[in-house]
């Protein structure tokens, strides 16, 4: 059971009070390892949209995101009993759906062909959430922004899980370096050393995309498909 921390517990019951105060979660989580059920949807609505967006890039499917997120609370729910606050909830979660998503893609045994769609899109066919709007720009550079995220896209895709991972936490999650560590269970220079690693292979792998990718060209004139587009 988690304990429910009092000011008169004394030093040691204040100092978990303080850090208490920082963390409402946990006070939630006492409250189920009490038996308060419907206390945990509070956690449910506070969390569930980063979850989702961190299990969709890298699971690389919105369906199977949010499959993946009800995994990790009813996880998060049946343990909340045995929860020792040693950090914050919102680390434990990520580190829950990581080892989650990162279990089912070695199984599949798919994780560089996954593609890193964008959360705020349904079908994951569309531009990315986090890439900078088009209106109102000269079309042929906006055709450029996409075909530079669909490279970004691919070379993330091939990624090591490990690698991907602390990518996705730290570019699009923007967890620090700390956080990640306690995610994955790994020392901070481990983080550093999986970015530096993914940033070479990404910088690798956009260098021969770039050699050989054509020129952007606008479309001929204005309700004519473009020809031979390509991916």
């Amino acid at each position: 059971m988690v304990a429910v921390t009092r000011s008169e517990e004394g030093p040691a019951g204040a100092g978990v009070e303080a850090a208490v105060a920082d963390d409402p979660d946990r006070v939630v989580l006492a409250r189920v390892a009490a038996g308060d059920v419907e206390a945990f949807s509070a956690v449910v609505e506070r969390h569930q949209d980063r979850l989702l967006s961190a299990c969709q890039r890298l699971l690389g499917n919105r369906e199977a995101a949010r499959d993946a997120v009800q995994e990790v609370f009813l996880k998060a729910y049946r343990s909340a009993g045995s929860f020792r606050p040693r950090g914050k909830v919102s680390t434990w979660l990520y580190r829950i759906a990581v080892n989650h998503c990162l279990n089912r893609l070695r199984r599949r045994r798919l994780a560089r062909f996954l593609p890193l769609e964008a959360p705020a899109d349904e079908g994951g066919e569309g531009p990315p959430a986090d890439l900078p709007a088009a209106e109102g720009a000269d079309p042929l550079a906006a055709l450029e922004a996409r075909r530079r995220w669909a490279r970004v896209r691919r070379a993330v895709d091939a990624l090591p899980p490990g690698q991907r991972a602390a990518l996705v936490l730290a570019r699009f999650e923007g967890l620090a370096y700390k956080e990640i560590a306690e995610v994955l269970g790994v020392t901070v220079g481990a983080v550093e050393s999986r970015l530096v690693r993914a940033m070479r292979r990404l910088d690798a792998a956009l260098a021969e995309e770039l050699a050989g990718a054509p020129p952007a060209q606008a479309p001929a004139s204005p309700g004519v498909a473009e020809r031979g587009g390509g991916r």
